[in-house]
């Protein structure tokens, strides 16, 4: 899952390019409650307030090296309509829950997806480690497995090295619209992307993510206009890992004469920062499973 990969590196590389642009710049406080406490805590406060975002980068890159595994919580609303098609027009809501492990990289997902033509939840797991890709259908109610050529292609996403100095050179364009503020607990990183300029660099990350063997699905995205793009990403400030993700999107895409509208509101968190050792799946699972023909 290269897009996790290059998604942190992104995250990473927003803190860099922060630091090139003004290092001395300091966090502006967001309803820090002043609360008695003993010296010692007091300096400690002082000392994190004052650490300007180069600081905050450099912690951030070290404590990456060290994070190998954590459980991702998400919420997601999306809205999709369509300029010629009334009955396409649906809303989707979605919970997630992920384990994931970096290094060798395996997850396992359970998703349960809400829509209003369906009269029950949709229902689906996943499991993505070496040995293969197995997902529940809710359709069959049975456990499939990705053809061996397709995980050849996810394997190669994974394998995949992302250059981070080639993602900050990039996103140099993006400093002003980044600010950095900070509570109590968590450092605060907050993106407001819109126009050309993201609609183009977006583009050029799915271009370059996906394999050969899957290039042509990126032609979809050729038509595509990010209208608006809000990210609000926190770090710990003691452990200096991610605790939340939230994105709010606003996008369109055209194809053939007709024009599909996007909005998207993200809410994850991310919780038990290396407490996850590794990913297994079940025997049941893999004597069960059915090669898909997709």
């Amino acid at each position: 899952m290269e897009v996790l990969k290059k998604g942190l590196w992104i995250i990473f590389g927003l803190l860099f390019v922060l630091m090139l642009a003004g290092c001395n710049t300091k966090a502006e406080p967001v309803n820090k409650q002043e609360e008695p406490t003993k010296k010692q805590e007091k300096a400690v406060e002082k000392e994190e307030a004052e650490l300007t975002l180069g600081e905050v980068f450099e912690k951030v890159t070290e404590a990456s090296k060290e994070l190998n595994s954590f459980k991702v919580k998400m919420d997601m609303k999306q809205n999709i309509s369509s300029d010629q098609d009334a009955s396409a027009n649906m809303d989707i809501n979605t919970t997630l829950e992920m384990d994931f492990v970096q290094d060798p990289m395996a997850f396992y997902q359970k998703m349960s997806m809400k829509m209003p033509e369906l009269e029950e939840d949709m229902e689906m797991e996943i499991y993505f480690t070496k040995d293969g890709m197995y997902y529940y259908d809710p359709t069959s109610q049975m456990w499939m497995k990705f053809p061996s050529e397709m995980m050849e292609q996810l394997v190669q996403l994974s394998d995949q090295q992302t250059n981070p100095a080639a993602e900050i050179e990039k996103l140099k364009s993006f400093v002003d619209d980044f600010k950095f503020q900070q509570d109590d607990n968590n450092y605060i990183l907050l993106l407001n992307a819109s126009g050309d300029k993201f609609t183009d660099f977006l583009k050029e990350t799915i271009q370059e993510t996906l394999p050969e063997g899957m290039a042509d699905s990126a032609e979809v995205f050729e038509n595509m206009k990010i209208n608006k793009m809000n990210y609000e990403i926190h770090i710990d400030k003691k452990t200096f890992y991610p605790t939340i993700l939230n994105l709010s999107m606003d996008m369109e895409m055209s194809a053939e004469g007709q024009t599909v509208k996007i909005a998207q509101d993200i809410k994850s968190q991310y919780v038990e920062h290396n407490h996850i050792k590794e990913i297994t799946v079940p025997q049941e699972v893999i004597e069960g499973a059915v090669e898909s023909g997709m």
